[in-house]
């Protein structure tokens, strides 16, 4: 039956209309006289007021705090929705089927409509017009007049729908507006307060699920502060994230995923020197580290930790966010990170982990890929961590415990590759390589997944004796000292 189920507008439709609002301030005002969604008008409504526009895009951290808090309750609101569709698809096959029947339609119709008239009586289906042309034993038989009873049939469906899908929006209206009021507030008053750099906010910020807390924050950010004690990891990160070659001063490119042009400003607007990671005001020495291939780490760690030197101009002012315009290129595949919990990870490379863990989940939100976590030491298990921070949480609060053992964490990794939509996947193992080498016809998997465009790194944390080095395309090694703290 066609036009049974209408069009709807799924989680990457509405993301992209929030991602536009923050990045340009831009939001579709045409919309609200061609749609009926009420997410859509209520998601319009609040980039139009005029309090949220003036935090939200004059500055970057809050335009931040504000696409978060914003996706997340869209998406929350449209599980709901789905669950209860989910309970209506029964009906919709009621309605398939109506149009097939034949000799049940002499006997049927009675308890159908009884069935309609119970379930919307308030809807305004016309179930006494319907009885009493059924009462004539010929239009019983009438396709016309059954086509139109299920067409108002689904008409009330959809109109009971669309008022339950309003109540629930209005149910939430008032949770979403006080928290968006305080967190665009309280949040970067505690950032300048306490001088929180910003790759350090956006990453333990991304864990807490747009829910502000101080203590969890400072938990977090603690984890995340190793990646400037150990370069190595922010290394492996960009590896990852497949940060490579650029083709001249003017252009970086991130191989087979988003090309980013940079607009240099003027000469006569530059005023001076200073640090910082702003792209667009790099000084040409500095874009000679990133051309050149046994550099380019220097240059990448210089970015994250805002040490670049860039020019200081007059416009920066006029522009507060300047930002590098991307173009899409070819599809990235995942990232998957094989994690070793074994009990000789406990303590400080548990730490070290689980902020590259973090630093990963940025990249894959910054480049649109999915992200996995394959945790291992006698079993294993399996998180999707870019979707379900709860059960990433939950990971962290469990102490790395058991012996190791990479079997079966080779083959769930194989068993994922082998599904065409993980295709140029980046595989990442992340252990003391303490790991007894596995049986050889599992190493030649990855030989084959390396040909097909795999890619293998590793990061060794510890000094132990490595027998997997030929197996990857890049192991890093990270050497530390026992603290007590950890």
């Amino acid at each position: 039956m066609a036009g049974l189920t209408k069009k709807k507008y799924d989680i990457h439709f509405y993301t992209k209309i929030v991602e536009k609002f923050v990045q340009t301030g831009e939001c579709a005002k045409t919309l609200y006289g061609e749609t009926e969604d009420p997410l859509l008008l209520y998601l319009l409504a609040i980039m139009n007021n005029p309090s949220i526009r003036v935090l939200v895009l004059g500055d970057e951290v809050r335009a931040r705090i504000f696409y978060d808090i914003t996706t997340q309750f869209v998406w929350q609101f449209l599980e709901q929705e789905k669950f209860q569709m989910q309970r209506a698809q029964s009906e919709l096959g009621e309605m398939e089927s109506a149009l097939n029947w034949i000799k049940e339609k002499r006997d049927g119709w009675q308890a159908l409509l009884r069935k309609i008239k119970d379930d919307y009586r308030e809807n305004a289906f016309d179930e006494p017009f319907y009885e009493h042309m059924f009462g004539d034993k010929d239009k019983q038989h009438d396709s016309t007049v059954w086509e139109k009873m299920l067409k108002d049939w689904e008409d009330s469906f959809h109109q009971k729908q669309q008022e339950q899908k309003e109540k629930n929006l209005d149910i939430k209206k008032d949770f979403l507006e006080k928290k968006l009021k305080t967190s665009l507030n309280k949040i970067p008053e505690y950032l300048e307060e306490h001088q929180v750099d910003k790759e350090e906010f956006y990453q333990a910020w991304s864990m807490m699920n747009g829910l502000w807390n101080t203590i969890d924050f400072e938990n977090i950010r603690k984890i995340v502060k190793l990646q400037k004690e150990y370069p190595e990891l922010l290394k492996v990160a960009n590896r990852m994230g497949r940060i490579a070659d650029d083709e001249g001063s003017k252009q970086v490119y991130v191989t087979e995923g988003s090309a980013y042009k940079l607009a240099h400003s003027q000469k006569s607007d530059i005023l001076g020197v200073t640090i910082g990671n702003d792209l667009n005001a790099l000084l040409p020495s500095e874009l000679l580290y990133y051309a050149d291939n046994e550099l380019q780490d220097v240059f990448m760690l210089k970015y994250f930790t805002q040490k670049l030197q860039t020019f200081r101009y007059k416009s920066e002012i006029m522009q507060p966010s300047r930002r590098l315009e991307v173009k899409s290129a070819v599809l990235k595949g995942p990232m998957i990170v094989c994690l070793d919990t074994s009990g000789s990870m406990t303590g400080k490379p548990e730490k070290m982990a689980n902020s590259l863990l973090i630093k990963l989940i940025e990249i894959a939100e910054l480049q649109n890929r999915e992200c996995f976590l394959i945790s291992f030491s006698v079993s294993t298990k399996t998180i999707d961590i870019r979707r379900d921070r709860l059960k990433l949480m939950e990971f962290f609060s469990h102490p790395f415990s058991g012996d190791t053992d990479a079997t079966q964490m080779l083959k769930d990794t194989f068993r994922m590759l082998d599904e065409n939509r993980y295709m140029n996947a980046d595989v990442l193992l992340i252990s003391d390589y303490r790991i007894p080498e596995c049986k050889p016809e599992l190493l030649e998997q990855m030989s084959v997944h390396r040909e097909k465009g795999t890619r293998f790194y590793g990061l060794q944390i510890g000094i132990a004796p490595n027998e997997w080095t030929e197996h990857f395309d890049h192991i890093y090694r990270v050497e530390y000292h026992v603290d007590r703290k950890y």
